[in-house]
């Protein structure tokens, strides 16, 4: 009998100890989150000019397009709620901010949460989402493998590491990044972004599927009023502390586009004007700009590296010309 119970109580360390490996593995695997975070403080001492946003941003803006010193902040599926409260970790070290693009796309003011990647944020700068019972952060911070991550994606990261590593050696980035971006890239100011043009992808399946997805999460929004105070807030703040915010749309292809719902877009533009009007600020639409051909994107609402260094220089003409204004008046 006792050996029965032994050989039970040994049986049953062997998924705790999976476990255990499996936290230790995540709480030191870094993150693309992690690693714009860190990458800010490194230059908190240069940074003038921020890029905030979803994916459209954090792919299709390149901060080395600009002449004053540029760092993209935004991130995949972070909402404004996220850029909102990671700035404001970060405003106490920015001494030399001047200016604050907000990305506001199709579906940016009709929720707050990035889902999942809600816990992927906390891990890597502390910012809570207050929608969520403060447990759920406590078991995140016991164990990221069942709470945190969950262990699907834990185990997604620890395949990716391993086969990464065995394919190409130790020279490849030591976070996990979406399809689409070399792993042997280097991540500059905060800019990752695809290589490339998916040309398979460009089809009005494709398009409606992708779009689909966006207009269920609008459908069934409770937090526009919300989101749209909270960014209010946002907009205050900068200003009270002599920083401009320049709301932009970032680009979608044209064929795309059309099957966007028209009453989202006119309403998203109606409250972008009254935000602009209040604020006097401005607002750069590039949704629908003939600027950019096929080959600037990646996929149909993502720019590639070609397509983000064309923006970034016509978002930097922008700001030459604010900047030679206010020189004159000067």
């Amino acid at each position: 009998m006792n050996k029965f119970i032994y050989r039970t109580f040994l049986f049953s360390l062997i998924p705790l100890i999976i476990i255990l490996s499996l936290d230790f593995f995540a709480r030191n695997q870094s993150s693309l989150y992690k690693e714009k975070h860190e990458g800010a403080l490194k230059n908190k001492d240069f940074i003038e000019i921020i890029i905030l946003g979803n994916s459209h941003a954090h792919t299709g803006v390149d901060p080395r397009g600009f002449d004053l010193f540029t760092y993209n902040l935004a991130n995949v599926a972070q909402s404004l709620y996220f850029d909102k409260r990671i700035t404001l970790s970060l405003l106490p070290h920015l001494k030399k901010l001047k200016y604050v693009f907000i990305s506001i796309d199709y579906h940016s003011l009709y929720s707050s949460s990035q889902g999942i990647r809600d816990i992927w944020s906390y891990y890597a700068h502390g910012v809570k989402h207050n929608r969520y019972d403060e447990s759920k952060y406590l078991l995140a911070d016991i164990s990221p493998t069942l709470f945190g991550y969950t262990p699907k994606v834990v185990l997604s990261f620890l395949k990716k590491k391993i086969v990464n590593r065995l394919k190409y050696g130790k020279d490849v980035i030591d976070f996990d990044v979406g399809t689409g971006v070399n792993i042997k890239d280097t991540i500059v100011n905060g800019f990752i972004s695809f290589d490339g043009h998916r040309k398979s992808v460009f089809t009005p399946e494709r398009y409606k599927k992708r779009i689909h997805a966006f207009d269920e999460g609008i459908q069934t929004s409770d937090e526009k009023d919300e989101v749209l105070e909270d960014l209010n807030d946002f907009l205050e703040i900068l200003l009270n502390n002599n920083i401009t915010p320049i709301l932009f749309t970032a680009p979608t292809y044209r064929e795309y586009n059309k099957y966007l719902e028209e009453s989202v877009v006119n309403n998203n533009e109606r409250e972008i004007v009254k935000l602009c009007e209040k604020y006097n600020i401005k607002y750069l639409n590039f949704m629908n700009s003939d600027l950019f051909e096929k080959e600037d994107f990646y996929n149909a609402d993502h720019l590639n590296k070609q397509g983000a260094k064309k923006l970034a220089k016509i978002m930097n003409s922008f700001i030459i010309d604010i900047e030679n204004r206010s020189s004159k008046l000067q």
